[in-house]
């Protein structure tokens, strides 16, 4: 394929997710690159996890846990959207456009391990036609260490993005564009539907590392760590359910 027709086939991408995705830097720039000629930067990639890590997939000393058998949220939760439900102790969203659930208690200081069980679940949608097709997106999704209790302030970590494609973490964006932002992805391993995986996310010193049932997804090794304390579950529009929330705070992690 020519170098043209590669740009426009990333553009034609990029704003054909308009639909899908809210107005971010990325699209801005997916325009102006049309315009342009420039191609579309590819998101760095990595293949595995620095041997450090796997030690902190276990042990800690935990500081917090939830598991949400209540009929109430409480002070320690704050909803972007009335689409996040509790019910039967579980934390059930279908649609929340990016609008979190935080945490109202702040993480520990220094190195850190949270812990939660989360599915994705196939469901119907209409398509243009107003037909019902079974569908599945994977996207499971939660960002951690951000400064505010707000979508993209701190690290967000996407298991089965795109179309079940991509295992990101995004530092402050998750397209990769703006002030300071970033992209990591790794592996390929998509989300199986209806799978309840147990989720962790680690902080090891400059180090943020993402695993579903112990398996590595992808890590990012930030120059400039963001020393935020806030956690939340996010999603788009998948059929997601959360629950069993853990938070380990870990021993100091050497530096390599």
């Amino acid at each position: 394929m020519k170098r043209a027709g590669i740009i426009v086939l990333l553009v034609t991408t990029l704003l054909g997710c308009r639909e899908r995705l809210p107005e971010t830097p990325r699209l801005e720039q997916a325009r102006k690159l049309q315009q342009s000629g420039d191609a579309i930067p590819a998101p760095k990639k990595v293949a595995q996890a620095p041997k450090q890590l796997q030690a902190l997939l276990k042990g800690g000393k935990l500081v917090l846990e939830d598991n949400f058998n209540r009929s109430e949220l409480g002070v320690d939760w704050k909803t972007g959207t009335s689409q996040w439900k509790l019910a039967g102790g579980e934390i059930l969203n279908r649609k929340a456009d990016n609008k979190g659930m935080w945490l109202n208690v702040k993480l520990p200081e220094g190195n850190v391990r949270i812990e939660f069980d989360a599915r994705s679940d196939k469901f119907k949608r209409k398509n243009a036609k107003g037909e019902s097709k079974e569908v599945f997106d994977g996207d499971l999704k939660c960002e951690a260490f951000n400064t505010q209790p707000k979508h993209q302030t701190g690290y967000i970590f996407i298991f089965g993005g795109w179309g079940n494609r991509i295992n990101r973490i995004a530092r402050l964006e998750e397209h990769g564009d703006g002030e300071g932002a970033a992209v990591m992805d790794g592996p390929k391993h998509p989300v199986k539907a209806g799978h309840t995986y147990r989720i962790k996310i680690i902080k090891s010193d400059n180090v943020v590392a993402f695993y579903a049932d112990d398996k590595y997804l992808v890590h990012y090794r930030d120059p400039k760590p963001i020393e935020g304390r806030y956690f939340g579950f996010n999603n788009w529009r998948s059929r997601l359910t959360f629950d069993n929330l853990a938070i380990y705070e870990l021993s100091k992690a050497k530096k390599k």
